[in-house]
C-alpha cells in the first residue's frame, strides 16, 4: 500500500477537493482508503451522510482501527472519517482534542495505523489541515509521498515555500527517509487572469518537481453538494485530464 499525504500551510486552496477527486480517480482501478485528518471534516461531509465511529475514536482507543472505515458510494473507495465541525462544533471535536493533548506523545501512531491496512488497500490518502503541528508531522512520517496543493495567488506561493522548508526540517529532525515530494498541484488556475499565469509560470520554472495544473471548475462544488466525485457529474475535460495525470504520477 502506498501512503500519500496532501497538504499546505494555507487554507482555502482546494486541498480537500483534490483529495476526494484523486481518491475517486485511483479507485477506478485500485482499492483506496481516504483518511480525513482535518478537524473540519470536509472530506467526510462530502462523501458520507452519517458517521458512526471516526478517526479520533481509533486514535483515542475508543474503538478498533477498522471500525471507523466506511464504504462510500464510489466503488472501491473507503473513508476513515472525521465528523464535520458544523455538526460537532470546536469544543466537541475529538480530533482537535487529540491534536492538542495526545499527538505529541505518539510520534509513530499514524505509521502504525496505516500498517493496519497495508494488506487491505492499494492506496491510502491523508487529507490534512492547513497546519504543521506535531499531529501533521506524525501523518507525514507515515507517508511515502507528500503532494502540496496550492492556488495561483501570492499567499499560496509563499505557503508553498514555507511548507517545503518545514518538510525538509521535519525530515531532518525526525530522521524520516520517506515523505518525498515529487509533485505539486497548482489548483483553480484561470488562464484569463494575468496574475494566475505569472504565478503558474514562476512555479512551473522551479526545478525538481512535477507540476499538475488544475483549472477552475464549478464541478468541485457540485460534487460536494451531491456527495459524489467530479468524475460523476461532468467536470471539464481539462480538469479530468489533470486529475488523471496526478493519479498516474502517484502510480509511478
Amino acid at each position: 500500500m502506498k501512503v500519500i499525504g496532501l497538504g499546505l500551510q494555507k487554507g482555502g486552496v482546494g486541498k480537500t477537493s483534490i483529495s476526494v477527486a484523486l481518491a475517486a480517480e485511483l479507485a477506478k482501478t485500485s482499492k483506496v482508503l481516504l483518511i480525513d485528518a482535518d478537524p473540519q471534516g470536509n472530506a467526510s461531509g462530502a462523501l458520507l451522510k452519517e458517521i458512526d465511529y471516526e478517526l479520533a475514536d481509533a486514535l483515542l482507543n475508543n474503538c478498533t482501527a477498522d471500525q471507523p472505515v466506511t464504504k462510500t458510494a464510489i466503488p472501491n473507495l473507503w473513508i476513515m472519517p472525521t465528523k464535520p465541525l458544523e455538526t460537532e462544533g470546536k469544543e466537541k471535536s475529538k480530533l482537535r482534542v487529540y491534536k492538542k493533548n495526545v499527538a505529541s506523545e505518539e510520534p509513530f501512531v499514524m505509521d502504525d495505523l496505516t500498517k493496519e491496512f497495508q494488506d487491505d488497500f492499494d492506496f491510502c490518502l491523508f487529507d490534512t489541515s492547513p497546519d504543521f503541528s506535531t499531529f501533521e508531522e506524525n501523518i507525514f512520517y507515515a507517508c511515502d509521498e507528500i503532494i502540496p496543493v496550492m492556488k495561483c495567488d501570492t499567499f499560496s506561493a509563499d505557503g508553498l515555500t514555507i511548507f517545503l522548508e518545514n518538510i525538509n526540517d521535519f525530515k531532518r529532525r525526525r530522521r524520516c527517509e520517506k515523505a518525498t515530494i515529487k509533485t505539486v498541484v497548482i489548483n483553480e488556475h484561470n488562464a484569463s487572469f494575468a496574475l494566475d499565469t505569472n504565478i503558474k509560470n514562476a512555479i512551473m520554472n522551479q526545478a525538481g518537481y512535477n507540476k499538475i495544473i488544475v483549472p477552475q471548475d464549478q464541478a468541485f462544488k457540485k460534487a460536494q453538494a451531491y456527495q459524489t466525485s467530479i468524475q460523476e457529474i461532468g467536470a471539464k475535460a481539462t480538469t479530468l485530464k489533470a486529475i488523471a495525470e496526478l493519479a498516474n504520477a502517484i502510480k509511478g
